[in-house]
């Protein structure tokens, strides 16, 4: 969402933002069908029924594609470039809550209705380790505000802890940027520079307490703390492309974070830095330039937050059939997973067409 104000921007040369934004919607669209794939492996009984013909595929997948962290750092670099150089108020930060739960929160309490209805159609023919119980109203309201994990509700749909982050992120960095500006109004002359290296020096230290104590435990997994290095490492590759002492603070923050996954392996981090290096160095080598400007990776992108939500219930749908005409073979089940796969891609383009893009549309109306 945002960041801190800059002074001059270093010249380069002129930015190519359509191949910018196609390599930002790539990489969001890969890791979408990443962690649809990830829970098609991690969801039984299609993924048992499948092991004998993808065994080491399917443990793969699902070991290594659980990537939601590509969108935290996604998410940092692209708020960064917005909200970087504007005056956070009191006002602003609540405009700020309105927009992000409309822009997220509407497509999210959708899918969880539809997640609601496919799970109904499920149970019976799946696990209830899959489906769940019915849902009670408690539960349902503790989804609307994004508590559920937090007030230990069982999820309604895959992945939804993802969303329930991703807003915590979103405010805690407004809540930094409008720190930031109120002290600085007392700064004089050297508001601009203070400004810069206030909100920077406390995502430095957010961030190193996240990765040396709160990423450490998984208990913390249900607050943004536990991903907030993940997060302020898009942030950081964005505002070093725009100013030179930034790039210092960049460097320093690159080293930061090979010295917590020295400290203490984990794949996650090792991935996050993996993409925020890409964002800072194909942007500063200008290698976007080379990316196709295919109309399916950008679609992919566009589509990879509906795809992300939508491929629960689709995968629900289409293992109840499965299991109704107990089509249960090894090569079935092969079948009903590319189904479900090509199933979840379609319904994540009408998703988007009927729900993202008016969820959308509204969060700018009102804010």
């Amino acid at each position: 969402m945002a960041t801190v104000a800059l002074g001059s921007v270093a010249a380069r040369a002129p930015v190519n933002t359509g191949s910018r934004v196609l390599m930002i919607d790539g990489l969001r669209g890969i890791a979408a069908m990443a962690i649809a794939w990830h829970h098609f492996a991690q969801y039984w009984p299609l993924s048992d029924s499948a092991q004998p013909v993808l065994t080491d595929l399917l443990t793969l997948v699902h070991d290594y594609a659980r990537v939601a962290q590509v969108f935290f750092v996604i998410g940092g670099f692209v708020m960064a470039r917005s909200m970087s150089r504007r005056r956070w108020t009191g006002s602003e930060v609540g405009r700020f809550v309105l927009y992000r739960y409309c822009r997220l929160g509407l497509p999210y309490l959708a899918v969880i209705g539809l997640a609601i209805g496919a799970c109904a159609v499920g149970r019976g023919y799946l696990p209830e380790e899959l489906v769940g119980a019915p849902p009670t109203l408690p539960q349902v309201l503790a989804h609307a505000v994004f508590l559920q994990d937090i007030l230990g509700y069982g999820s309604l749909s895959a992945g939804l802890w993802f969303v329930c982050i991703n807003f915590q992120l979103g405010l805690m960095y407004a809540l930094i940027l409008w720190m930031r500006d109120t002290v600085s109004g007392h700064q004089g002359a050297k508001c601009s520079r203070w400004r810069r290296d206030a909100s920077l020096a406390m995502g430095f230290v957010l961030s190193a307490t996240s990765l040396f104590y709160f990423n450490l435990n998984e208990r913390w997994s249900i607050w943004c703390v536990y991903f907030f290095a993940e997060f302020f490492l898009g942030v950081l590759a964005q505002l070093a492309l725009q100013n030179a002492t930034t790039r210092k603070w960049f460097g320093w923050y690159v080293l930061l974070m090979a010295t917590g996954i020295a400290f203490q392996w984990r794949w996650r981090l090792v991935t996050s830095l993996g993409v925020g290096l890409l964002l800072y160095f194909s942007e500063r080598l200008e290698v976007r330039q080379q990316w196709s400007t295919s109309g399916i990776i950008s679609r992919l992108g566009r589509i990879s937050y509906s795809l992300f939500l939508i491929h629960f219930p689709v995968f629900i749908i289409v293992a109840s059939i499965w299991l109704r005409f107990e089509w249960g073979t090894p090569w079935q089940t092969l079948v009903g997973l590319g189904i479900a796969f090509i199933a979840s891609l379609i319904a994540a383009e009408a998703f988007y067409r009927l729900v993202e893009e008016s969820a959308a549309r509204l969060s700018r109306a009102l804010t």
